[in-house]
């Protein structure tokens, strides 16, 4: 573990020289070899794009002997993001890219990223996940539980609230709203506890909800939002740190063992670069996004400290309520819950 978060290190930092800072090693590898990358968000996408450049990293090194085709939208578990990352611990897919929200569904654990305000920026994000960071620490050695080994960890981003009312500066004005968010036990804590009348859907069902007036809102993060074309739907968005939501990029951890040590070593290197554009790129997107949707005329609204406070103090349970579920529901203990959450809540 050690060597590779060095290796993360050293990638990060030298991220911005472009996937040819390595084009003069050339990795052998006996056979050509054509590996599947899924993903939940669509093709228009930095998530996909980073399946893309892992892709071309790893056949730049190879001579062309190893490929990747991206399938974006879990085009291979037809849209199904559970099925999705049931298939790589499987092996029918070689390789996935999930939010920390949906690969909660095989370790809720990994939902401990999302509690309320726990980052306030994404340097407390990098200092936190980055390679070395006592979160990445804590969280590696759970996915790589799950029969998948980690490549890197990637950025969905914090999730923005929008809707079609009214601007939210206080859990009063999210009283009664009809807010969707996903199937996540952490969430339903967070949005009732600041008086939203939450409700769970597909993401695929939401833009059509939005429409019709099912629900008054969502929260995503932008380029996610986006990509669902939500501003042609929504008036109103509040931008926050409430919640923050990562990418676990994984492999098959058989196909994984199976490779040559040299091979592993670029694999992992290369996963750790394509993580770190990818994390540069949702970043990046979240200005165009807002330049774009202000010209559409959504509204933006900012929160200062005082608005901020009124938040977390309005969800400040909601570490134990979610540690308690995991206790009751299961079957982790008081001990394993404190100790992962005092990672992130210091």
């Amino acid at each position: 573990m050690k060597k590779f978060l060095a290796i993360v290190l050293a990638l990060t930092m030298l991220a911005a020289l472009g996937a040819t800072a390595f084009a003069d090693d050339v990795v052998a590898v006996d056979k050509p070899m054509e590996w599947s990358f899924a993903c939940s968000a669509t093709d228009n996408t930095c998530w996909a794009d980073m399946g893309r450049q892992f892709g071309q990293y790893l056949s730049d090194r190879t001579d062309g002997k190893i490929t990747v085709t991206v399938y974006a939208q879990d085009q291979l578990t037809a849209g199904n993001q559970q099925e999705g990352i049931q298939a790589v611990i499987d092996g029918s897919t070689d390789m996935c890219a999930h939010s920390n929200l949906i690969m909660s569904g095989f370790d809720q654990r990994l939902n401990v990223v999302s509690l309320p305000f726990i980052f306030e920026s994404t340097d407390d994000v990098d200092a936190l996940l980055g390679a070395g960071g006592a979160g990445y620490e804590a969280l590696a050695p759970i996915v790589e539980g799950l029969g998948l080994h980690l490549l890197g960890i990637a950025e969905n981003g914090f999730r923005h609230v929008t809707n079609s009312k009214h601007e939210i500066k206080s859990p009063a004005d999210m009283e009664g709203l009809k807010i969707r968010i996903p199937n996540t036990a952490v969430l339903t804590y967070a949005y009732g506890d600041w008086g939203s009348n939450w409700q769970i859907a597909n993401w695929g069902e939401v833009y059509t909800a939005l429409q019709q007036g099912t629900y008054d809102g969502q929260e995503n993060p932008l380029p996610t939002a986006d990509g669902g074309s939500i501003s042609d739907v929504q008036s109103f968005c509040t931008y926050w740190t409430g919640v923050y939501d990562c990418i676990f990029f994984c492999m098959n951890q058989d196909l994984y063992d199976s490779l040559s040590p040299e091979l592993q070593a670029l694999v992992d290197e290369a996963g750790a670069w394509a993580a770190a554009q990818q994390r540069q790129l949702e970043r990046e997107g979240d200005q165009v996004v807002i330049d774009k949707w202000t010209e559409a005329g959504v509204t933006f609204t900012y929160l200062n400290d005082e608005q901020v406070k009124a938040f977390q103090d309005a969800s400040a349970n909601v570490a134990d309520e979610w540690s308690a579920t995991c206790v009751k529901d299961y079957g982790f203990s008081e001990d394993q819950m404190a100790e992962l959450i005092s990672v992130f809540t210091k």
